[in-house]
């Protein structure tokens, strides 16, 4: 073991299973990204829109013994599973939580890649976007009286403090809604066009009018911008940012999306501001002492 690698428990992340004849072409109609392209090797960036193009929830779907499994934010799940089911009228279609059935872990780090490679054939693994390499790793069913996935993983691998795995989100921009965030934002302004998780030329889904007439006819007014505040408070998810420009007028600039304390001690998060203040002196709206500072996202955004 390499005390650089760092093994994630990920249990806590909903995960929805879909599987039945009509499945693939099911989430092809429901979601923001091309169902095709996902294989038992690829994990996808997708998301499901309101039919006013307003995220409801953002996934990372991949394909496991011939079903769908879509993992997101475990305050999501139970409402998105009853939502999807309103969805498959006659289709041969089966919708179930899996998230007490499937082990879920996520492993970082430099070496993170080579220690993998001794690990069981019976997992699925997938690359997911970071600056520093990481892999999201999917096992056998928990209650299979043979498994021994948590036992190897995590007696070979350092156990990550709780909200690793969100901090590394957070450094890669890749945006996670959430209960409180749900039917907030459209993609454009969680940068989800420049972390691919939609396709435009893939067809119809709910939304896909919104989001295709903003993306080729419109130009999105909020973006999504990777932050550090100074605090050690966590801020919610919704909390308010105001921008200063020297008068006595605050102006509301923006809202936080994500956040953790970062291993600093300070708070780092993704939040959705108006383009247009984001230039200006901004802090928390609850507490003007919580100066706000940019910090670099690892892609560039088509908004700027």
């Amino acid at each position: 073991m390499q005390a650089e690698t760092l093994l994630s428990d990920l249990f806590h992340h909903g995960l929805i299973k879909v599987y039945g004849e009509d499945a693939e072409s099911f989430l092809q109609n429901q979601l923001t990204n091309d169902v095709h392209n996902v294989t038992e090797t690829s994990l996808q960036t997708s998301a499901w829109c309101s039919p006013k193009g307003r995220i409801i929830a953002t996934f990372n779907i991949f394909k496991r013994d011939n079903a769908y499994f879509l993992s997101l934010s475990q305050d999501l799940l139970e409402h998105v599973i009853k939502k999807l089911r309103m969805y498959v009228m006659m289709s041969k279609v089966t919708i179930e939580d899996a998230s007490q059935s499937i082990t879920h872990f996520g492993l970082s780090g430099e070496a993170a890649e080579a220690e993998l490679k001794d690990l069981s054939k019976d997992l699925s693994v997938f690359k997911v976007a970071g600056t520093v390499p990481r892999f999201e790793i999917f096992g056998a069913d928990i209650d299979t009286e043979n498994n021994q996935t948590s036992k190897v993983l995590t007696e070979n691998f350092q156990v990550a403090p709780e909200n690793h795995w969100d901090y590394l989100n957070i450094l890669a921009g890749i945006p996670v809604i959430t209960q409180a965030s749900s039917e907030a934002w459209i993609p454009q302004m969680v940068n989800y066009i420049d972390v691919g998780g939609v396709d435009f030329k893939k067809g119809c889904y709910p939304g896909q009018e919104v989001v295709a007439r903003l993306n080729y006819l419109g130009k999105t007014k909020r973006r999504m911008y990777h932050i550090q505040i100074n605090s050690g408070s966590l801020p919610a998810v919704g909390d308010s940012i105001s921008s200063h420009d020297g008068s006595s007028n605050d102006k509301d600039a923006g809202k936080i999306l994500n956040a953790v304390i970062n291993p600093e001690g300070k708070v780092e998060a993704l939040a959705i501001l108006k383009i247009a203040e984001a230039e200006k002196k901004l802090t928390l709206s609850n507490n003007n002492e919580a100066a706000i500072t940019m910090l670099d996202l690892p892609y560039s955004v088509n908004a700027d």
